[in-house]
């Protein structure tokens, strides 16, 4: 159990589970760089901060190598290149990849790297690199191996054929390999001087960064404050910020409080920002505040469908009739995030597809336990059905006191309609176990967000490779069962990859397995030293290249 639960970790934390780096030293000239301008210009330096410290640099994240803490990982875009990437525009583009091609089977990519880019050392890229990048990625994963997604799991090999082909050669062919290569975490690319024979990744790693991106590590962590500094060897278009500084500042109201006496300059992610901080920080002269336009995450209401009381679809759709999405959209969030009525957001690949929705009706909802036979009988407001009161725990995680409101705010709502649940929180730990000995009736989760949606979610749905124990629950009500999540990793076959998720989908609205509350946007949050930020595709990063520089 203490495996398992460990690798459904690796999921549960959206894919964004960090390292930290120590408090190691480390000289910059070693890589050729400064955090000052060598023309003698006023450079410009921001302060962020950052609830954990750091131990590594490398971009291969587990629990088992980010013990201190989940800092770094926000920020690995800053450091490290992808193969692609998502443009502005939300179509895929190369990155460190200029072109790419796909075999008739599907189990081949071959890709041409971009010639003359550097890692911050100032050795080469080369197909080398990549190719023992990507074939390092399962064996640094080990036991979690899988927990980032099906790709790492189906690499057969990674071939350089020359300094800037490379050929990736899959056990079989997956549709969302490209997207998958998107992830920083675990598929970002770095020097392979740095990695040991057998693949595991050197000790350097704790005192330097070595990749293609705009930054580096400076080299001065002490457990309270690390600065980084730009890559002299960067091959993109330079960006406004020439260093930064990551604190080490643990209460997120102290991260507010120290923007606004100027310790900070820039903050940004719903795990750290509060919608009343926003808002605050919104209407305070001086300073900005930013939301992402696309969805991240969606958070849902989860039943227990091994409870016979959530195993009624009847008690699940009137639950769903019950909750008003826009009064917690609106009354708990200001309006920061947006209803969501479908399980993934609309704009996800392949989640276009017509679906049953649940409306807000109370009338509706009261309606539907009456006709069922779900009766109060005895005047405590609760209905019974066979001598069985609608009760039960709604077990949910310790995050932020928006989500204790919203868990009282459904609560009140289910009280209205007969169904009495008694909110109990824990931390992450102490509620996966409650979760998989099956000791709740309902619970708030998340998607893992970014790019990993939709698909690691869908694979997530077949039990036997699963470690969420409330999404594998769908597997079960799926035509044909796992065979299905089993073909639509395995197809090239667009239009059939297409109607599988249709399936999919309508399954768990029409089944109406998990309620769908909220889609997540993320925010960003700065002084008078910066003009705008540009939130990158995969919003769960922190990109510090995209951060406008005021004049």
């Amino acid at each position: 159990m203490k495996v398992k639960m460990k690798k459904w970790l690796a999921v549960a934390l959206s894919g964004v589970l960090v390292l930290a780096l120590a408090a190691c030293s480390q000289d910059v000239s070693k890589q050729g760089g400064s955090p000052a301008s060598d023309s003698g210009e006023q450079t410009v330096h921001l302060n962020l901060p950052e609830s954990w410290g750091f131990e590594s640099f490398y971009p291969v994240l587990t629990p088992a190598n980010s013990s201190s803490g989940y800092g770094i990982t926000y920020y690995l875009t800053s450091f490290y290149d992808t193969l692609v990437t998502y443009d502005d525009k939300g179509e895929l583009a190369g990155l460190l990849a200029e072109e790419w091609s796909v075999s008739p089977d599907g189990k081949v990519y071959t890709f041409k790297l971009r010639e003359g880019v550097k890692f911050s050392d100032g050795t080469p890229l080369t197909a080398e690199d990549a190719a023992q990048s990507l074939l390092a990625v399962p064996v640094n994963l080990g036991q979690y191996n899988g927990g980032y997604g099906k790709l790492s799991t189906i690499i057969a090999d990674a071939v350089a054929k020359d300094d800037y082909t490379l050929e990736l050669h899959l056990t079989q062919p997956y549709y969302s390999t490209l997207r998958d290569l998107c992830l920083a975490n675990p598929f970002a690319i770095v020097s392979s001087e740095q990695l040991n024979g057998d693949l595991t990744a050197k000790d350097s790693f704790t005192t330097v960064s070595y990749g293609t991106g705009p930054y580096m590590y400076g080299g001065d962590g002490d457990g309270k404050k690390y600065t980084f500094v730009r890559n002299p060897h960067y091959w993109g278009e330079q960006p406004d910020v020439d260093s930064f500084t990551i604190k080490v500042i643990a209460d997120n109201d102290a991260k507010v409080l120290a923007l606004k006496n100027g310790e900070l300059d820039f903050m940004s992610g719903i795990a750290k920002v509060s919608s009343e901080s926003y808002q605050e920080m919104k209407n305070t002269k001086g300073f900005g505040a930013a939301v992402d336009k696309a969805p991240t995450q969606t958070y849902y209401l989860g039943y227990n469908l091994k409870n016979p009381l959530f195993a009624e679809q009847v008690v699940r759709e009137a639950m769903a009739a019950a909750i008003d999405k826009g009064n917690i959209v609106e009354g708990i969030f200001g309006g920061i995030h947006e209803q969501a009525d479908t399980f993934f957001a609309q704009s996800l690949p392949y989640c276009d597809v017509e679906q049953t929705t649940y409306e807000f009706d109370l009338a509706k909802a009261n309606r539907l336990l009456d006709d069922a036979g779900y009766v109060d009988r005895d005047g405590d407001g609760i209905r019974e059905i066979n001598g069985t009161r609608l009760a039960a725990e709604f077990v949910y995680q310790t995050e932020s006191v928006a989500n204790n409101d919203m868990v009282v705010y459904l609560c009140d709502q289910f009280k209205k309609i007969g169904v009495e649940l008694t909110p109990k929180s824990a931390p992450m730990m102490e509620w996966y176990a409650m979760i998989t000995g099956g000791q709740y009736g309902v619970t708030v989760f998340k998607t893992q967000g970014g790019y990993y949606d939709p698909a690691n979610i869908v694979s997530a749905m077949n039990p036997s490779q699963s470690m969420d124990p409330i999404i594998m629950q769908a597997g079960g009500f799926l035509p044909d069962g796992v065979n299905l999540i089993n073909e639509v990793n395995s197809t090239t076959d667009e239009a059939r990859i297409e109607e599988i998720y249709a399936t999919i989908l309508n399954t768990i609205a029409d089944n109406c397995l998990m309620t769908p509350l909220y889609y997540t946007h993320q925010v960003a949050l700065y002084n008078d030293k910066v003009a705008g930020y540009d939130f990158p595709g995969d919003a769960s990063f922190t990109s510090i290249q995209n951060i406008k520089a005021a004049k």
